[in-house]
């Protein structure tokens, strides 16, 4: 008897102590959020953005994308002083201007991201693995002088989760190209002056599908405001795409605005617009994946269907939204609603 209550109490403190072990690196987000906080209020920042940590090199990993969300989270579950700007938003003006969080310390591109993306400060932060344990070194940038206006630092060990996290790849699985569409004519649908073409299909791990499009402004005046449209009622922070694309045995894959890459997602902020020059066009990579109980083997299928709401402003002036009271789940005024129906074959 008294040999299984030692076993007993043995597998509980194991059990206590991985569940401790499991909460350290979000208890020391949870602090660091705190501390960059009470210093980003000192500076009387009123916007600021969160970007992915890295490596001492500047390479990102998973683990330095997920504290940026964590962090970007914690700013916005509790009230503060100042707002945060969308991660999704981030990645897009990123994208559109070929910035990079390495490209970052150059003090011209924070100021020039500063100016993209209207915001008064950049977080930024480097994870140093030392022995057991990880330490974050975290830094506040103003955009108007560069300068580092201040920093805190944090350490939690580096567990199995925190290993398979600096494992994962960081090339996001959007840009995968493993098949091509098959043919010499690429699927395309016209609305007015607004062109989408699909340029690249891709299976993804046998469950996803990634697809590139070219959107693109052939008129010759007006510029085009343009995003993939959503009608969530859910998290701002996180926007699910109008959109299904369906694979030929039927399987229904949807997305969102953390899998959607260099076109904006939009449900009721004009900010979230990617704008379209005369002649103009840009790249926009979306990742599609199946959320059911049952995940589908699409590595054999050659055909699926797009269908996708996107919300077009064909004759964009800057001062359409200049005094825009934004108000939650009504889509900006001057815009349509298009509908994207495009079938596309996909060859092995």
């Amino acid at each position: 008897m008294k040999t299984k209550n030692l076993l007993s109490i043995l597998l509980g403190l194991a059990l206590c102590s991985h569940i401790a072990r499991a909460q350290d690196m979000d208890t020391a987000l949870s602090k660091l959020t705190e501390d960059l906080a009470s210093r980003i209020q000192d500076n009387s920042n009123k916007k600021v953005a969160v970007l992915d940590l890295t490596d001492l090199e500047g390479h990102s990993s998973a683990l330095g994308k997920y504290i940026a969300e964590q962090l970007t989270v914690n700013f916005v579950m509790n009230k503060r002083s100042f707002a945060v700007l969308d991660r999704a938003n981030l990645n897009r003006i990123l994208a559109e201007h070929k910035l990079t969080a390495k490209g970052l310390v150059d003090p011209e591109n924070a100021k020039q991201l500063g100016k993209f993306a209207g915001v008064d400060a950049l977080i930024i932060g480097n994870i140093i693995p030392i022995g057991t344990n990880i330490t974050l070194t975290v830094k506040i940038i103003t955009t108007e002088t560069a300068e580092v206006v201040g920093g805190t630092k944090s350490k939690f060990p580096s567990d199995a989760t925190v290993q398979q996290f600096l494992a994962t790849p960081t090339k996001p699985e959007i840009y995968a190209d493993s098949s091509q569409i098959s043919g010499d004519t690429r699927p395309s649908q016209q609305f007015s002056n607004l062109v989408v073409t699909v340029e690249k299909v891709a299976i993804v791990n046998g469950n996803s599908v990634s697809l590139e499009l070219t959107f693109q402004n052939t008129g010759d005046k007006n510029a085009i405001a343009v995003a993939m449209y959503s009608d969530s009622n859910g998290s701002m922070q996180m926007l699910t795409l109008s959109s299904v694309l369906t694979a030929g045995d039927g399987s229904e894959l949807q997305s969102d605005s953390y899998s959607t890459k260099g076109i904006g997602v939009l449900r009721c902020d004009p900010d979230s617009f990617t704008i379209l020059e005369p002649g103009h066009s840009t790249k926009g990579f979306i990742l599609y994946k199946h959320y059911g109980w049952a995940q589908p083997d699409l590595s054999r299928m050659t055909s699926f269907t797009l269908l996708a709401d996107l919300i077009v402003n064909e004759n964009y002036h800057p001062s359409d939204y200049e005094n825009y009271q934004m108000e939650p789940l009504t889509r900006p005024p001057h815009c349509t609603i298009q509908k994207l129906s495009l079938d596309l074959k996909v060859q092995k």
